[in-house]
């Protein structure tokens, strides 16, 4: 069975991994946006503040170590344009080369369970609580 996670970094990561620790057999491809695929969010005011002077100790876990240590096809500096559900491929943008193409799925995966569609936008509610919307 092959998943695409859309989405990398802490959500996609752990989603990834847990597709992985659940069907050892799985084909697995990550697809992150951003040039790193796994960083440690939690030490960013340390590097802004020039505690943490290099912003590459904050990278945690690189597209090579995914593949060795978990099998898993992690690809930075991908964005997904669309996802075509009925046909099961997800359309891709490589954002080094500008090359658009269609990567196949039997199964999609978000980056993190309450993730929303990338791209998408925070549905607001009118009047929720009392409170009479923007």
């Amino acid at each position: 069975m092959k998943i695409v996670v859309v989405g990398g970094v802490a959500g996609g990561a752990s989603a990834a991994a847990r597709v992985r620790r659940l069907d050892a057999k799985a084909q697995i491809v990550m697809l992150e946006r951003g040039a790193h695929v796994s960083f440690s969010n939690c030490c960013l005011p340390y590097h802004l503040s020039g505690t943490i002077p290099n912003s590459e100790a904050l990278v945690l876990m690189t597209p090579e170590r995914f593949r060795k240590q978990h099998d898993i096809d992690a690809r930075t500096n991908s964005e997904v344009l669309a996802i075509h559900r009925a046909e099961k491929y997800v359309e891709v943008k490589d954002l080094l080369t500008g090359r658009v193409y269609n990567e196949p799925y039997d199964k999609p995966h978000p980056a993190g369970k309450h993730s929303r569609h990338p791209g998408g936008k925070r549905i607001r509610h009118p009047e929720r609580n009392g409170y009479p919307g923007p």
